[in-house]
């Protein structure tokens, strides 16, 4: 079956009873590429028991019906004792154009070799469809991209290109065979026990590498792929969502011993295979950011304690504390320069060279060919983003004015009144509501821009989050610190609290 309605049929025309939202969808159908393999004994031909289907991992979500109390597909029947109401003409046309477009589709993934399983939503207003891949085509796909998989630990756990086994020549009595398959290092789920499960067939690709392979099956235009451009179907309204699925065995594994895997970074391996190499790299920046942390934390609370037995500004600690932060944040970076650079080499990240991003769905523009990858993409001229770049930077310019304004004001209120601790709750509740408007604001800039591709969208936005927030989080203490003292401020003479800037500014903190 290739439509959503076509086995809508087979359910039958009594009224069904309303599904809970927690329950399995309806089937709908399934696209199967591969034969079960059948075995005979003597006369008799058996059936083996029907195989476990491959695992699903990328959902496809298809809009079916524009409204959930309109008639449409092969089962009106049954619609139409419910109550539902016939399509105006209007939505005719548009479910016609969404069921052959979500044809077309479904005919390129299986005809690519790719395995689905399509089902109604509650509602029967969309179709979600799941995409799975069997273990012979991931390795042909895997070969064909010479994508790199981990090797046995035997093997220094290096990273090398998949090749699939070379069985030889016949004529040459099979003398040039080449098996390589025994190379890779076979990734298994932990079982309850506590030790690895007996690796199951396919278990050389890990998540990541499932979906990375069937993400490229999906959208490129190689052999034996679908190219179905994800991007321009959803930037039309023919696709909804697409996204991966969960693995909830390993995301409870990763849940239970989540101080090692988030925290501490000690099974650091665990977030990467599940996650991928990029958000692995960040929990473990944060690790490292927690482990080196500690002395720190420690010797200020010392020098901290040293101080208040003291009661005076003019102690050796402080100007101790300042030196060894000083040389902290020097060997800070550069060990975590030698340990990212560790742990590229060894998830074999370290020589990757820059790929051909996809077109975010919402990037507009005109229709034109893409030289790089010879279909149609969407244009958008570079004269067109560089007007809303200057509008983005000219609000960001006038955002930071009327910013520092509000926080010499602040200052100024503060002084007048002497109100050290209501100022400091008001300032602290003032940041944070202005890191969290403008972030909606950079935001709602960025998106105006029109960026083609994820990296570039989230460098400008991080551009003009950082900046901002940079000057509301730190303009106040190098205020204290530098202009505060023998200054004024709107004619008014100000002064550090009690004559002294270092507490003044540890107030502050």
């Amino acid at each position: 079956t290739s439509g959503a309605g076509t086995c809508a049929a087979q359910r039958g025309s009594a009224r069904p009873r309303r599904r809970p939202r927690c329950r399995a969808m309806p089937f709908v159908g399934t696209h199967l590429t591969t034969e079960l393999p059948r075995r005979t004994s003597g006369d008799e031909e058996a059936q083996e028991p029907p195989r476990e289907p491959p695992r699903s991992d990328i959902v496809l979500v298809f809009p079916y019906k524009t409204r959930a109390t309109v008639r449409w597909g092969e089962a009106q029947l049954e619609e139409e004792a419910r109550g539902l109401q016939p399509p105006s003409e209007v939505e005719r046309h548009q479910m016609e154009t969404w069921e052959a477009k979500r044809t077309s589709v479904l005919h390129a993934l299986s005809d690519s070799g790719l395995v689905l399983f399509l089902y109604y939503s509650r509602d029967r207003d969309e179709i979600f469809v799941r995409v799975a891949a069997d273990e012979a085509h991931l390795r042909q796909v895997a070969a064909t991209k010479r994508y790199k998989l981990e090797l046995k630990p035997q093997y220094f756990s290096a990273f090398a290109e998949y090749r699939n086994d070379y069985v030889g020549r016949r004529e040459l009595n099979y003398s040039d065979r080449c098996v390589v398959s025994h190379l890779y290092k076979t990734h298994t789920v932990p079982a309850k026990d506590g030790q690895d499960a007996y690796p199951q067939s396919g278990a050389i690709f890990r998540t990541t590498d499932r979906i990375r392979l069937i993400d490229s099956i999906i959208g490129s235009l190689d052999h034996n792929c679908a190219g179905v451009d994800v991007g321009q179907l959803m930037h039309d309204g023919d696709l909804l969502h697409y996204f991966p699925l969960h693995e909830n065995g390993q995301l409870a594994s990763m849940d239970q011993d989540w101080f090692r895997c988030f925290v501490s970074g000690a099974d650091i391996d665990m977030v990467r295979d599940y996650f991928g190499e990029r958000i692995a790299l960040y929990f473990l920046f944060m690790s490292h950011l927690n482990k080196w942390l500690i002395v720190p934390s420690v010797l200020g609370l010392v020098f901290f304690l040293i101080e208040l037995v003291f009661q005076t500004p003019d102690n050796v600690a402080s100007i101790a504390l300042c030196i060894g932060m000083g040389g902290w944040s020097v060997f800070f970076t550069h060990f975590w320069r030698r340990k990212a650079a560790s742990h590229s080499l060894k998830w074999g990240t370290l020589g990757m060279s820059k790929q051909l991003e996809a077109t975010r769905p919402q990037f507009t523009g005109g229709s034109a060919i893409n030289p790089v990858t010879g279909r149609v993409d969407r244009y958008y001229p570079w004269s067109e983003r560089i007007k809303k770049v200057v509008m983005s930077v000219s609000v960001i310019a006038v955002a930071i004015i009327v910013l520092l304004f509000m926080i010499l004001l602040l200052f100024l209120l503060r002084h007048v009144t002497e109100w050290h601790l209501t100022f400091q709750i008001i300032n602290a509740v003032f940041v944070e509501v202005m890191n969290w408007g403008f972030t909606n604001v950079a935001r709602w800039l960025t998106d105006r821009e029109n960026h083609r591709a994820y990296s570039e969208y989230q460098n400008h936005f991080l551009a003009k989050t950082v900046i901002f927030k940079f000057v509301n989080c730190y303009f106040s203490l190098y205020y204290i610190a530098f202009m505060k003292d023998g200054h004024s401020l709107f004619s008014v003479p100000m002064h550090c609290m009690h004559g002294d800037c270092m507490a003044d500014l540890g107030s502050q903190l």
